[in-house]
């Protein structure tokens, strides 16, 4: 969404250099990076996810396409994470080259001291709530089974390493299972920007195409030598390649918008990747059963869903002009939190839930008052809470993205 006002840029001196001068206003805003289509696609890969963890009772889903469409969709929507995968590797690409091509360098400290202020207050704001307030309001503190997740979860989820204890361990609690793919992102926002910054131009491509095939050899041998799927999932390495097709995405595509030969073929290519969309998403037990699935359905699926992504940017259509619609783009723009809170609103439809007395469409009532409640703590955390960090993020952007 476009702000009312232009946001002027003050650009931090690298060490060593000389201070550079603060952005013009306007200048600020014709380097922007930012497409709102893709904070649309982003309330996409939250509704997957959504779905895959019950957000619409499996009863009322079958009833609007389906029992076995229904089923498929709910099984595959945790795959609304890779989605959010690829954005992440795309956007936080396309943002260093940026600023390499303005500047020459990258900012490393500017960089992370951006990521800190946009991730960790939310995310630790959700350590307190899953590991003390919900334990605590279902009387759980004190009994062996709290005392076993707090020794196995806690350091590892405050060190950002809990995806590690649940693809070795244990599976956290719903409402603190969220967490884990912001523990792979945080793992790779370390990589990436050192990444650019010490590879030269000629060998970004060959270099995360090899760690690309690398992590699909990593799952490879996870799915051949180990039964348990947590070590595929949860797994920092067979997850990579993922974030590197969004990385691999920047690196041949860029951020400038002006491709008109590209718009031209996604005209026609777009049809058949929808169709490859409802074929995979459609598919019973995706990325379960033989090795083979287990390694490559995962590829299939970013695959398409890199295809989205450009139709997002470069392509024109009913696509594009439905992730742009302005409801849809602002529900985008609070997707971290409707991502970080719906397992807390779940957590209290199954509470209330037993304790309410029957009364008609019940089910759909409180599957319509759980949505509302994901969304409403997601926009007072964002305006309320979020937004006094993202403001202070100004100090340290180099090349502006989203208006706060």
């Amino acid at each position: 969404m476009t702000p009312n006002e232009p946001i002027a840029v003050v650009v931090p001196p690298a060490e060593g250099e000389p201070d550079q001068p603060p952005a013009r206003p306007e200048t600020a805003e014709r380097e922007r990076i930012y497409f709102p289509e893709l904070d649309g696609l982003r309330f996409v890969a939250f509704l997957m996810v959504y779905l895959f963890h019950g957000g619409v009772p499996s009863g009322i889903l079958a009833r609007l396409i389906g029992s076995r469409a229904a089923h498929a969709f709910v099984e595959n929507g945790g795959y609304g994470v890779q989605l959010f995968f690829i954005l992440s590797g795309y956007l936080i690409t396309a943002l260093l080259l940026r600023e390499e091509a303005r500047y020459g360098h990258i900012a490393l400290r500017a960089f992370w001291i951006r990521r800190i202020l946009r991730i960790w207050p939310l995310y630790y704001l959700l350590i307190l709530i899953g590991f003390f307030l919900l334990p605590g309001l279902d009387g759980q503190i004190g009994t062996p089974g709290y005392r076993a997740m707090l020794g196995t979860h806690l350091i590892p989820f405050l060190a950002f390493l809990g995806n590690w204890s649940m693809a070795l361990v244990r599976p956290a609690p719903d409402w603190l299972s969220v967490l884990w793919s912001v523990c792979v992102e945080e793992q790779f926002y370390l990589i990436v920007p050192l990444f650019i910054a010490l590879v030269s131009r000629p060998w970004r491509r060959p270099i995360v195409a090899a760690l690309i095939a690398g992590s699909i050899a990593a799952r490879w041998w996870c799915a051949h030598h180990s039964s348990s799927q947590l070590l595929i999932v949860y797994n920092t390495f067979t997850q990579f390649d993922t974030l590197l097709s969004g990385v691999f995405l920047a690196l041949v595509m860029g951020w400038d918008r002006d491709r008109p030969r590209l718009t031209r073929w996604l005209r026609w290519l777009q049809w058949p990747l929808y169709l490859a969309i409802g074929w995979v998403m459609t598919r019973p037990h995706l990325g379960h059963g033989t090795p083979w699935h287990r390694t490559w359905d995962f590829v299939w699926v970013w695959l398409w869903g890199l295809g989205v992504v450009m139709v997002a940017i470069w392509g024109q259509g009913w696509l594009r002009a439905a992730l742009s619609y302005s409801r849809i783009v602002w529900l985008g723009k609070i997707s971290y939190g409707l991502y970080m809170y719906h397992e807390v609103a779940l957590w209290a439809r199954e509470r209330l839930f037993s304790r309410l007395p029957w009364f008609p469409n019940k089910d759909e009532l409180l599957a319509i008052a759980t949505l509302a409640l994901t969304i409403g703590l997601a926009a007072a955390s964002y305006y309320g809470y979020e937004r006094r960090f993202l403001q202070l993020k100004r100090a340290w952007t180099r090349v502006p993205s989203r208006p706060v």
